[in-house]
């Protein structure tokens, strides 16, 4: 229930100054929806996968005076992500502490990026990653969001060529996170997709495919990182965990949203704010593909899904606002599938059955019920789902 609650409270300013174009009081929406979505993740209690598994790691963790004691080198994450979580242990043993402030960096800097870089139409992005992403992003991958909000924190300096604070920016993900390595070879893509092609995308789709079939990916990544052993092992591990056929077509119907809109960006380079996050757009194919191969590369995806957010916007917008484009069949059919799609991956992320792990369970039982610090209930079904899932996941 207060999903939805806070679903209509995002939807408000969304019609209000989006869709209709009203203005006057937009801060004040700005604001509160920042508050209310840092509570909803910050005063959770036991919701979500990751979640549950750091709390039950969190007393183990250093206290700011005690990093000087601690064993970084047989820690099982990297050194900045303890450097981090240091500071609110420091403050209080209670997890919610370091919840709160984790909620606070997550959601400020997506908000401060939809409105830098969507300046029209922010609430509409805001809204996109709350029903696509939020859940997900603040309440399981909460060591790899960091590495993608200082990816977004350092965005102007990749747009502005601005090579060593967006390398060093690189550097400091790379010691919360291994995945974060992926942010080395964004500034090739700006060289690589000057302009968006949907053939190129399909082409690429098509090519590494063949490539995983071709060329042992395992043995030769393994070669790579043989001098880091915590990465070696972690490779091993992603590469073993390979895609089933389900997987693949999983892989290739997230895909298709993109593809729809670079095929509407291709077919109107007339946009007046042309998007310079295209390229990123373009490039995220690469992710999708290995991952139809190996599962582990899904984690490079996350990297690009603010970009993604960011040109969907400013695309469906675009058409709402041209005439011309609206009369044109092939590209109004392309946004309606587009969105349908779309809309299908974020729905079957929640309701797709993980009875395989726990009887009559859904993934989005993950998130649901939600409990605070306030009543503190502990659902027994998503403790024994999450424990179950847990023995078979890639945890890193």
């Amino acid at each position: 229930m207060i999903y939805l609650v806070v679903f209509i409270l995002l939807l408000i300013p969304v019609v209000k100054y989006d869709l209709m174009a009203k203005s006057g009081g937009e801060g004040k929406w700005y604001y509160l929806n920042l508050i209310v979505l840092i509570l909803l993740a910050g005063l959770r209690y036991r919701v979500g996968g990751d979640t549950l598994m750091y709390m039950s790691m969190y007393h183990e963790w250093p206290a700011i005076d005690e990093l000087k004691y601690f064993d970084f080198e047989t820690a099982l994450y990297n050194p900045l992500w303890y450097i981090y979580t240091s500071i609110p242990k420091s403050i209080s043993d209670e997890f919610w502490v370091f919840q709160m402030i984790q909620a606070v960096i997550v959601n400020s800097v997506f908000f401060w990026f939809f409105r830098k870089y969507s300046p029209q139409y922010y609430f509409s992005a805001i809204l996109l990653y709350y029903l696509g992403y939020y859940c997900y992003f603040n309440m399981e991958i909460m060591r790899e969001i960091l590495c993608i909000c200082v990816l977004m924190l350092v965005t102007p300096c990749l747009l502005n060529k601005r090579w060593i604070p967006y390398f060093l920016g690189c550097v400091v993900a790379v010691y919360i996170h291994f995945s974060a390595i992926i942010m080395f070879l964004l500034p090739l893509l700006f060289w690589l997709f000057r302009k968006p092609s949907w053939k190129v995308l399909l082409l690429i789709m098509g090519g590494v495919i063949v490539f995983l079939n071709i060329v042992n990916l395992a043995a030769l990544l393994v070669s790579i990182f043989s001098l880091n052993d915590k990465l070696a092992v972690l490779v091993e591990k992603y590469m073993d965990n390979q895609s089933n056929i389900a997987g693949m077509i999983s892989q290739l119907i997230t895909f298709l949203p993109v593809l729809g809109i670079v095929y509407l960006r291709e077919q109107n380079q007339d946009i007046d704010y042309k998007d310079r996050f295209l390229p990123l757009v373009m490039g995220i194919v690469f992710a999708f593909s290995l991952a139809m191969g190996f599962v582990g590369f899904t984690r490079f995806v996350n990297y690009f899904i603010p970009f993604v957010l960011v040109v969907t916007v400013h695309t469906v917008y675009y058409y709402l606002s041209n005439v011309e484009l609206k009369l044109r069949q092939v590209s109004s059919t392309v946004l309606v599938a587009t969105l349908c799609v779309l809309f299908f991956n974020y729905s079957y992320y929640y309701v797709r059955d993980m009875s395989e792990y726990y009887p009559n369970t859904r993934f989005g039982e993950i998130f649901t019920p939600y409990h605070t610090i306030f009543d503190k209930q502990v659902e027994e079904k998503r403790e024994k789902f999450i424990e179950n899932y847990r023995d078979v996941g890639i945890f890193f």
